[in-house]
């Protein structure tokens, strides 16, 4: 069975004809796929089916197509307001800076303070020094500044020591070397692989 052709629509997505002229064409093209055998045993039916996906492939293009249509515009407004808003907003975060360095400097300050008071040993006569005595007054601790919460975070201090669990493997790299032509990587198989080009 031939492939049907997909009419061009010429028409807005915006506007419910287009809409429904394109889905009609969708909606009858998947239905022909149903109907396809789906055993490809001759070079005959190898062209058949690489047919009928190339053309399943144009209809996704006619909706990216038609979308375009609409957002192109949108796009470009979106594009030009952004670089409007670099431009006012610019000037409030340098004017802001300043005051957020010393809001830091500030935070900084009291939770190294705080970290001091946590480091408070037991004094040689036993007693903790959560207990209060005469010679020791209690001092309570400083409080968190406003606007700061801790949370757990983390550097690498020796990558040696990391265990491989924590490691990522850096595929795009893999990619790279393999395209200009290192076909020896220790710990990677480097093979060939078929890919099928849907194309008429």
């Amino acid at each position: 069975m031939s492939t049907p052709s997909i009419p061009d629509t010429n028409l807005s997505l915006q506007e419910s004809d287009g809409r429904q002229l394109l889905q009609t064409s969708i909606s009858d093209y998947v239905d022909f796929l149903k109907k396809q055998p789906t055993f490809c045993g001759t070079p005959e039916q190898q062209e058949a089916m690489i047919n009928h996906v190339a053309q399943g492939h144009d209809l996704i293009k006619l909706v990216a197509a038609e979308r375009m249509k609409i957002t192109r515009q949108l796009d470009h407004q979106k594009h030009n307001w952004m670089e409007l808003e670099k431009e006012l907003t610019a000037p409030l975060v340098a004017a802001m800076q300043p005051l957020k360095d010393a809001v830091e400097h500030y935070n900084r300050e009291l939770l190294r303070i705080r970290a001091h008071q946590g480091e408070a040993t037991p004094s040689a006569d036993g007693t903790s020094p959560d207990e209060t005595t005469w010679l020791t007054p209690e001092v309570a601790r400083v409080a968190l500044p406003k606007g700061v919460q801790m949370k757990w975070a983390f550097k690498i201090v020796d990558a040696n020591q990391v265990p491989n669990g924590y490691w990522i493997i850096d595929e795009v790299a893999i990619k790279a070397a393999i395209s200009n032509g290192i076909r020896t990587i220790p710990g990677v198989e480097i093979y060939e692989e078929a890919v099928t080009t849907f194309r008429r």
